[in-house]
């Protein structure tokens, strides 16, 4: 009786819709998913939201089934403004923009921060963005990912480092996710044109940050691309599609 009192108020808050697909995974796309998944998963979906919305704000929300359907009516609206957004998308972007929030662009920010100042050890910095063998499989696939583990490999050797030139004190930042770029969200444009032509080869949905060190007031400088956090830390793959022309 409960199941059916409980599945008679959700279809009838979003209007009794009738779907067929079962469950979901955050990668999908959100506005289809909401169309398709049952009435029980659309609450179950609600809750999700709510979950992951607390853990990268370190809250505690009371979970109960109006509030989930007050979160699921607002991702509603949300995915309908952006059709082509996966659900993991749209929560990210409510996340808190904040330096301790990992994979945001306040986060970014901090790490980026610290190469800044003149006695910055930057070859130090730099090593720590190393990405592992088994990182750069994660984010993109074979045959790719072959050859990319070889770049990294020559292109990190011992003293290089990465950071900016006199006088450039500020930092521009462009964020995205390899599930957003992979999908073709516009967000692409903010990227190097190169992005484009892996789209086929990205995996995951994991932040990817393109930033300038530049002098204030101004737009070019030193320009990076391919920070990527995973594994609960910044890895650095800049310039991926150069695998593609060997």
């Amino acid at each position: 009786m409960r199941h059916l009192i409980l599945t008679a108020a959700v279809m009838g808050l979003l209007g009794g819709t009738s779907a067929n697909a079962e469950g979901f995974k955050p990668t999908d796309n959100c506005l289809q998913t909401l169309n398709d998944i049952s009435d029980v998963d659309r609450v179950l979906l609600g809750a999700w939201v709510m979950g992951y919305l607390d853990k990268a704000n370190d809250a505690t929300s009371l979970v109960r089934f109006d509030n989930a359907m007050t979160v699921l009516k607002n991702l509603t609206g949300v995915c309908a403004k952006n059709p082509q957004a996966s659900i993991l998308d749209v929560v990210q972007s409510n996340r808190k923009n904040t330096a301790d929030t990992p994979g945001t662009q306040a986060h970014v920010r901090s790490l980026l921060t610290q190469f800044l100042p003149h006695d910055a050890d930057r070859v130090a910095l730099t090593a720590q963005l190393r990405p592992s063998e088994a990182e750069i499989r994660a984010v993109y696939a074979p045959p790719l990912a072959d050859k990319l583990v070889s770049m990294y490999n020559e292109m990190f050797q011992p003293g290089v480092q990465i950071g900016p030139n006199e006088g450039q004190t500020q930092i521009l930042v462009w964020m995205g996710t390899t599930g957003s770029m992979r999908e073709g969200d516009p967000v692409l444009e903010d990227f190097p044109g190169g992005y484009g032509d892996l789209r086929q080869y990205m995996q995951g949905d994991y932040p990817i940050a393109r930033f300038k060190f530049v002098k204030p007031g101004e737009s070019l400088g030193m320009a990076f691309d391919g920070l990527i956090y995973i594994n609960d830390h910044w890895v650095l793959m800049p310039k991926p599609w150069h695998a593609l022309r060997d």
